[in-house]
């Protein structure tokens, strides 16, 4: 998903700091709806967001094209921030409702037939880890690749944990529906 520029933006920025703000532009948003989905919290995602993006720009002149690309390195960092963010806490990552899957904010949208509502009961019954890599790959809409080298795996390890991950939803959709049907 990198544009044709990004490129000469980064060396540019890497040059003049003040020239990160077309960077920070195009991925804040994204950052930011990350690390929304995974805590829940408004505040602590913009926090987390500020302090991914402060760490970018200080490393930025590091930064080197060596098959990463940019918006994998910024997801990287945003998620190595989140969890520093939660040791010195000492806390754990709060168990979220998973409407926040939605857009900030959208969380009163419903489907008409509940079977979204379905899929996020069952969304929220998987593992953290299988969250974050169906976070990344589908929501987020990174490429096998560069959900690979946010989570430090090969893409083939990728592919294996995306369709255990999808194989382990679907069992929990079923399960969530068998109980709403038998509470109906």
């Amino acid at each position: 998903m990198m544009s044709t520029d990004e490129p000469d933006l980064i060396r540019r920025a890497q040059s003049d700091p003040r020239a990160f703000g077309p960077l920070y532009d195009r991925y804040v948003g994204r950052i930011y709806a990350f690390l929304y989905r995974r805590t829940g919290d408004e505040a602590l995602a913009q926090d987390v967001t500020a302090a991914a993006f402060e760490k970018a720009l200080r490393g930025l002149p590091r930064f080197r094209w060596q098959g990463v690309s940019f918006g994998a390195w910024l997801y990287r960092i945003a998620r190595h921030e989140l969890a520093q963010t939660f040791r010195r806490e000492r806390t754990t990552e709060p168990l979220l409702d998973w409407h926040v899957l939605d857009e900030p904010g959208a969380a009163g949208r419903r489907s008409p037939n509940g079977r979204e509502e379905a899929l996020h009961a069952a969304f929220g019954r998987l593992s953290d880890a299988d969250r974050e890599l169906l976070t990344l790959r589908f929501f987020e809409d990174l490429s096998s690749a560069a959900t690979a080298e946010v989570l430090g795996c090969s893409v083939n390890a990728v592919y294996v944990r995306v369709h255990r991950a999808l194989e382990r939803l679907r069992a929990e959709l079923a399960h969530v529906e068998r109980q709403e049907a038998e509470h109906a």
